[in-house]
């Protein structure tokens, strides 16, 4: 197969192999090439490698290639010559190259070969660079995003040629990026793996050679390409005509027309969102819609109607996610549907945008390492597709990075106005779009942090739907809550720093005195003492504290477990004590008092600093803001005696001081919303799926500080009776009399009783992480799910992540606590049966429910029936609501909690499900058969 090349050829290659490492032993067990010339693929190549040893299960399961397939295959010496001849003289092309060109060398090299010597590029570092909004980059999901035809994913002939499909498109989207972005990113590809950045440097010669003109919808300023931004006004046209709401029902079918199905029940929704909103008096309404009802397009096709600039409605979701739901997904919907444009509008903290002004500088700076060089690279093609500047739609994990800290929103010291890109900023563009907007979407944290601002975000505004209901009372309570971190006041003063140490604030102010003569020398060393000072009276107290929580620990923990001790039952301070949190709180005040007086001095002279060094200060006047916070929250906790909050120490015996945190909450949510939100809304819709507790909404309403709310129950249109089933193995022992080892051993036996015959999904929930990672260990440590992929939370990496391999998984288990009982959307065959391992009740030993059910039971209630109960109920409920997504599903709960049957209460939680719901109480053995049978 010797070729003659006259041309770039690119060799775009893949191996299946028996495990990561080849230096441990692991040998390919497959190869596939595609040859690329002139921007199509010219040449296909592709083997089976015989090994010399089994394949694991866990390998043959996610390939598809068996020990059996491979055994009459070539070995590696047989097609060495082959491979190599192929591969001589082109460029090689890998998703993730690393491992691919590092693996085949060890093969050449253990078959006499010489190491191969090609240039190579990565589709991985490609795709970070050119895609960045993916919301993720293995080559499966690209193959699906982009609708490449991938018919034998993890096989080595179909991934090359997936990759060959994502390296020309990728060729493709660079050749269209303008010049000045090209022109950066092959300053910045220096960085990438192997010869990545010869990929941008064959682009730009190409671009060069015929410069196209600039697309319209971009615009260049200081070596920059972005987007233009322009607001959409909202057509009016002729109001009377256009607005008017569809009263009957013969209007809302053709409203409806072709695009969805109407339903009784979203019909009923919304023309009671549509009449609470149009009374003049004040009207609050909790409406209850199941999973199915339609319940967003229930409240936004009433507010379509009602909302105005001058008189805007704002809705608020859970999640930063649900929003970008709510506005990329269903406001796009409801603009087919009504006859005129509803401008709608997301409304974040400014940290959610990238400031312009701020890139820019960075983009002139010095690159120091690859991860930034990738990140900048990111940005720069992201900057040709954003309006926003909302850097949620980069998907990424988290912005903890240095990078994000000097590149993310934080306002500004001086006026707005002298920033160079002040008209193009995309935070004060986000606020002009609400200007015009008549739905306003946030989310509850951000709202409920809005109440407490003592220049809100939001607009006035008096009309609010509250969606996904039933958390904006936890939300409430995270708003009130404060946190105070030794790790981040011990990591704030290190950055501070002293003058002499390299990089500290202190030194690269010092510097800045050579030229700024209102820095003085005096000030630095203050501010240096100062925090010496409060590092070490803080280290000192600390160490009191631990101690006296050593003691207070009733029992003997597990290193990675959280300790929490609370502070107002156990604790009495010592005169020296008190004098200690006296002293540490004066010092908190002088540093912040010190730097905050070397800020103000620079910033009154704005002149006489660079835009790098102004960003600088801004940066530590940051760091002295957080600082301040800390202290703030310390004195609050020491000094004053608030009977509705309830204050812990927390920490890992692992690392008890870096994981030291004192937490104070407040125990009555309902106060705080009653005041910034029951009494000030003139209207206000709530809904979720689940508000109601055995037909009253009395449990919701104590919560959120409502009385005498107007409420609306709708019912699910699935068929409970012929799409679900509810299971509990009769052999079940009393769950409140297994130790903790026979419990997790009684978790996993059900398991193993579950895959013998099936290759479903398993969701299994429960309401702490210790028996989940138990759990966990056990699985990975039992052949019998060898073949099976196994995630859990806070082990398999992000929920997001989780939740997209639990998805395209074949027999997944996905172990899950707090957040999986809810807000999992995953419809069809990808979830049919989940297990239920305990009734969902809050520990009682949590510090906060703890105090809670004191509070409780001060004011003569029973914690139990009032909070307690209801609580567990509805996330049961949640729970359900999981498996029934839509008229075709089906789902099986299976319940191992004894105390569903045979417990009064748990009885009432039974009764709350839905009637025709099937529950049965069977031998395990009976169950696995019917869950067969029903799924099937």
């Amino acid at each position: 197969m010797k070729k003659v090349k006259t041309k770039t050829t690119y060799a775009v290659v893949d191996i299946e192999t028996t495990g990561g490492n080849a230096l441990n032993g692991d040998k390919i067990i497959q190869f596939g090439c595609v040859l690329i010339e002139d921007g199509k693929m010219v040449q296909q190549f592709a083997t089976d490698i015989n090994p010399l040893i089994r394949i694991p299960k866990q390998i043959e399961h996610l390939t598809g290639i068996t020990t059996k397939q491979v055994a009459n295959a070539p070995y590696f010496e047989d097609v060495a010559t082959t491979i190599y001849n192929l591969l001589e003289g082109c460029i090689f092309i890998a998703h993730n190259i690393q491992f691919d060109y590092q693996f085949l060398n060890n093969e050449f090299k253990q078959a006499g070969y010489p190491p191969l010597t090609l240039k190579g590029m990565d589709t991985v570092e490609l795709a970070q660079i050119l895609l960045p909004t993916a919301p993720s980059f293995r080559l499966t999901d690209l193959a699906n995003q982009f609708h490449f035809q991938h018919s034998n994913p993890h096989q080595a002939d179909s991934d090359a040629y997936v990759t060959g499909e994502l390296f020309l498109m990728l060729q493709q989207i660079a050749m269209n990026l303008p010049l000045v972005t090209l022109e950066k990113m092959v300053e910045l590809a220096l960085f990438c793996s192997m010869n990545t950045n010869e990929f941008f440097i064959d682009c730009l010669e190409k671009v060069r050679s015929e410069i196209p003109p600039l697309p319209e919808a971009l615009m260049i300023k200081d070596g920059l390409a972005l987007q233009k931004k322009e607001i959409q006004l909202e057509q009016v046209g002729n109001w009377e005509e256009t607005k008017n709401y569809p009263l009957s029902l013969v209007e809302k079918e053709q409203l409806f027309a072709d695009h969805l199905v109407i339903r009784e029940s979203q019909v009923t929704m919304m023309d009671r969102v549509f009449d609470t909103f149009q009374k003049d008096s004040n009207a609050h309404l909790a409406i209850e819609a199941a999973t199915g009802v339609g319940k967003t397009l229930g409240y936004l096709i009433p507010l379509a109607y009602l909302a105005d600039q001058k008189r805007p409605v704002v809705i608020s979701t859970y999640t930063t996610l649900l929003q970008k739901q709510l506005i990329e997904k269903d406001i796009v919907q409801l603009n087919k549907l009504v006859p005129f444009n509803v401008n709608a509008a997301i409304l974040k903290s400014k940290n959610h945008y990238l400031h312009l002004s701020r890139f820019a500088e960075e983009i002139k700076s010095e690159t120091l390492n690859k991860n930034d060089a990738l990140l900048k690279m990111r940005l720069l093609t992201w900057l040709t597709q954003t309006v926003t500047g909302d850097l949620d739609e980069l998907n990424m994990t988290n912005f903890n990075g240095t990078f994000w800290k000097k590149v993310c929103h934080h306002g500004w010291l001086n006026d707005p106005r002298e920033d160079p890109w002040y008209n193009e900023d995309f935070y004060l563009f986000a606020k002009k779009v609400v200007q015009q907007a008549s739905i306003i979407i946030t989310n509850h944290a951000f709202l409920c942090h809005d109440f407490k601002r003592e220049v809100p975000e939001l607009p006035e505004v008096d009309r609010f739907i509250i969606d996904e209901a039933h958390h904006l009372s936890d939300v409430a309570v995270a708003a009130s809550s404060e946190t105070f971190s030794y790790y981040q006041v011990h990591h704030a003063l290190k950055l501070i720093g002293r003058i002499d140490s390299e990089d500290s604030y202190l030194n690269q102010f010092e510097s800045l005195s050579k030229k700024v003569k209102s820095i003085y020398a005096y000030q630095l060393s203050n501010i240096e003492m100062s925090g010496l000072s409060l590092s070490e009276g803080l280290a000192e107290f600390l160490d009191e504290l631990l101690l006296i929580c050593h003691q207070m620990a009733t029992k003997k923990l597990d290193k990675s477990e959280e300790i929490n001790v609370m502070l107002s039952d156990t604790i009495q301070w010592s005169l020296e004590n008190k004098r200690k949190i006296k002293k540490i709180s004066a010092q908190f005040t002088e540093i912040c008092q010190l730097g905050f007086e070397l800020v103000q001095q620079l910033i009154r002279e704005p002149e006489t600093l660079s835009l790098t060094e102004s960003y600088f200060v801004e940066d530590f006047n940051v760091l002295l803001t957080s600082i301040e916070q800390q202290g703030t929250m310390f004195k609050t906790i020491f000094n004053n005696e608030n009977p509705y909050a309830v204050t812990w120490f927390s920490y890992k015996e692992k690392s008890p001081k870096n994981s030291f945190k004192i937490k104070r909450s407040t125990i009555n949510s309902a106060e705080f919303l009653k005041e910034h939100l029951v009494e000030q809304a003139k209207q206000i819709v709530y809904t979720g799926a689940t508000l109601e507790v055995r037909g009253t909404f009395d449990y919701f309403e104590e919560q959120i500080g409502e009385k005498e709310l107007d409420t609306l129950i709708l019912a699910s249109p699935y068929d409970y009776k012929n799409q679900a089933r509810l299971y509990l193995p009769a052999e079940m022992g009393s769950i409140k009399s297994m130790s903790k080892k026979h419990y997790v051993e009684s978790i996993v036996a059900k398991l193993i009783q579950l895959i013998e015959n099936s290759q479903e999904n398993i969701m299994v929930l429960f309401n702490a992480f210790e028996p989940l990672h138990d759990v966990y260990r056990l699985l990975q440590q039992n052949h019998l799910f060898n073949q099976r992929e196994i995630l859990a939370q806070g082990i398999s990496g992000s929920r997001e992540r989780i939740l997209k391999r639990f998805f395209h998984a074949n027999g997944g288990i996905l172990l899950g606590a707090d957040s999986f009982w809810e807000g999992v959307d995953l419809p069809g065959k990808s979830l049919r049966i989940i297990i239920v391992t305990r009734l969902p009740f809050d520990s009682p030993e949590q510090p906060f429910v703890k105090s809670k059910y004191h509070y409780l039971e001060t004011l003569g209630e029973n914690p139990f029936s009032v909070e307690a109960l209801p609580k567990a109920t509805l996330r049961l409920r949640q729970g359900l609501g999981r498996l029934i997504r839509s008229e075709t599903d089906r789902g099986i709960m299976l319940v191992l909690d004894d105390r569903l049957f045979k417990t009064n209460y748990g009885k009432q939680m039974l009764h709350s499900l839905p009637t025709d719901l099937p529950k049965k109480e069977l031998p395990m053995t009976e169950i696995v058969t019917e869950i067969q049978d029903f799924l099937s």
